[in-house]
């Protein structure tokens, strides 16, 4: 059969959880024919991948698989499809010309947050002894999340409602800085249609208001942003120690001279230094937590992407209400910040004014679960992070 197009009456609604797919799990396709019997042969795949509107003209497959079944007795034919999808949520040079997954901070609104997903869909040309079937799969939105070992393998039944760990909605307390605004929450829009879906709207963003017995102060205020488990961007403030250490890597030589007995040793170096990048480290802790805050940190280790957000500790102060403060800098160690085209309201006051948004990755390699049985009331983790960018820019 001729390689197919995918037209827009053959894409579906994404209004239940099992069109929600983690890329950081195997994708498995359990391609059957129509029989559902041991008369299947082969098949060839053809997946398509975008962003965008769920509706837009799609041109050629963006990748085909061409398989035999291995038994004479099965009855299906199994394809894994998850790392070529994740390519196009992870590369920035991709195909789709996207953007990795991006959060940006801003105290004054809610965050920036682009490149969250991705849609796919599958046509299975399925030969069997009757001859060749095409079979058209639904259409599915794509995220950087994962499963746990004990949720199901197919994405009929992807472990995010009954075989999940408590479903989209897992109720976790957690400690918020009164100083800090615009905390946020996301989930997944299982209301749209395949004429309004979008990349865009398929993760919807809700304010989150903490009760007064969750909020916290903390002397060195630092706020972690995180891709969870869902794929979606979430919040964590810390209220602990935080330590940070620069590692150097740098080359001393010896310099030459023609003519050393004229150097002024009082004066002349005869070693330079030659610094060719400074890694900062973060070593934070979490300050005491309660046994349900376990689930987030650890999945902040697990976190494919994370970014922390520093404040300098001023705040917002009513003298600057309705002013704009474009282009003006602040500084936080030595680096410049600016906060354009935002409008400083009255609903402001009292909160964070100048923070330094930091791309970071975990370094810490296991994660050791604290109760309330073993550790008592010492429940508190230490996470250590690297920036992913030298302190200094260098010519490498």
């Amino acid at each position: 059969m001729a390689v197919p197009t995918l037209e827009v009456l053959d894409r579906t609604n994404i209004t239940t959880v099992n069109k929600i797919t983690f890329v950081n799990s195997p994708i498995h396709l359990r391609i059957q024919n129509v029989a559902q019997n041991n008369t299947i042969k082969s098949v060839v795949v053809y997946l398509w991948i975008w962003n965008g509107s769920q509706n837009k003209v799609l041109g050629s497959p963006n990748a085909t698989y061409v398989k035999s079944k291995i038994s004479a007795s099965d009855d299906y034919i199994n394809i894994e499809v998850a790392d070529i999808i994740k390519a196009y949520l992870i590369n920035p040079l991709n195909a789709l010309n996207t953007n990795q997954p991006t959060f940006a901070y801003n105290q004054l609104t809610n965050p920036t947050i682009t490149g969250q997903g991705v849609f796919w869909q599958v046509v299975a040309d399925v030969t069997s002894t009757a001859g060749v079937e095409r079979i058209v799969n639904s259409t599915r939105f794509a995220t950087l999340g994962y499963r746990w070992n004990y949720e199901q393998n197919l994405i009929a039944n992807n472990g995010i409602a009954a075989n999940g760990s408590g479903g989209f909605v897992e109720a976790v307390n957690k400690w918020y800085n009164p100083s800090i605004h615009n905390y946020i929450t996301q989930s997944f829009n299982l209301a749209t249609t395949v004429a309004t879906a979008t990349t865009a709207n398929m993760v919807t963003v809700s304010d989150v208001l903490p009760a007064s017995q969750w909020k916290r102060c903390s002397r060195e205020p630092m706020l972690i942003a995180f891709i969870n488990k869902l794929g979606l961007w979430e919040m964590f403030t810390t209220h602990g120690k935080v330590t940070v250490k620069n590692k150097v890597e740098a080359v001393t030589g010896r310099r030459s001279f023609r003519d050393p007995s004229r150097i002024d040793n009082s004066y002349a170096h005869s070693k330079l230094r030659e610094v060719s990048e400074v890694l900062q480290s973060y070593s934070i802790n979490t300050g005491a937590l309660t046994e349900d805050m376990n689930a987030t940190i650890e999945q902040i280790i697990y976190s494919p992407k994370v970014y922390l957000i520093k404040f300098k500790g001023d705040k917002q102060t009513g003298t600057t209400v309705g002013l704009t403060i474009d282009s003006t800098y602040v500084t936080i160690d030595n680096t410049n910040i600016t906060i354009d085209s935002a409008t400083v309201g009255q609903e402001s006051n009292g909160f964070f004014k100048t923070h330094q948004q930091i791309p970071v990755v975990v370094t810490d390699s296991d994660f050791g679960r604290k109760t309330r049985l073993n550790d008592k009331n010492q429940i508190d983790y230490t996470i250590n992070f690297e920036e992913t960018t030298s302190k200094i820019l260098s010519v490498r």
